[in-house]
């Protein structure tokens, strides 16, 4: 009578193959959750915030490749493109540590004009509250202390260019012709997305 009671005892507890079990998966969740609670953040911020980056140049590209369904009609502006400026100067935007995307929707030769003189914003809306001009600052809030780098070349090296086919460009308008790095950083840690040439892919690294 007492081996069945010892018996239907360890039939109700853990095995040690369950117990191993219990063990790896709590090692695996506090590995990950530790950098959150004692402050080692920037790592999952910066992966955080690489896709946002990743997907506001896509957004600048998509723009460039649909301009026949925008406002400004395509007679006016035969080689309608639009820019993804990072910490460029600009005075809708104006903050240290930033990045924007805009048009030249005149073909004056001056980008992200508020409003230029046939009355267009030469900017993107934001998706998120559709403000007319498309400025991300990255020195407050949700962003305080990311920042994000690229040398694309030409004038205005944090630029980057795409025409009606997605093709990549400098500020001076020349092609891209070897890949560029666009850096996200918060605190030590970093991520980045490397721009293909000539078709514009956008690699997560």
């Amino acid at each position: 009578m007492t081996y069945v009671r010892e018996e239907k005892l360890l039939q109700g507890g853990f095995t040690m193959i369950e117990l191993v079990m219990v063990i790896v998966l709590i090692g695996i969740v506090a590995g990950v959750a530790a950098p959150v609670f004692f402050g080692n953040s920037s790592g999952i911020e910066a992966g955080v915030m690489v896709r946002k980056v990743q997907s506001d140049v896509r957004y600048a590209q998509s723009l460039a490749m649909n301009r026949s369904r925008l406002d400004t009609p395509n007679i006016s502006s035969p080689t309608y493109r639009y820019r993804i400026r990072f910490n460029g100067a600009d005075t809708s935007c104006a903050y240290t540590n930033q990045y924007n995307i805009v048009s030249d929707a005149d073909n004056n030769g001056t980008w992200g004009e508020n409003p230029n003189g046939a009355a267009f914003v030469e900017s993107a809306r934001e998706p998120v509250g559709a403000s007319e001009y498309f400025c991300i600052q990255l020195d407050t809030g949700d962003y305080a202390g990311i920042t994000v780098t690229a040398d694309f070349g030409g004038a205005e090296p944090g630029t980057l260019e795409f025409d009606t086919l997605g093709v990549p460009y400098n500020s001076d308008g020349a092609k891209l012709t070897a890949p560029v790095n666009i850096t996200v950083s918060k605190g030590g840690a970093s991520r980045t997305i490397t721009v293909t040439p000539y078709t514009g892919a956008l690699l997560l690294q």
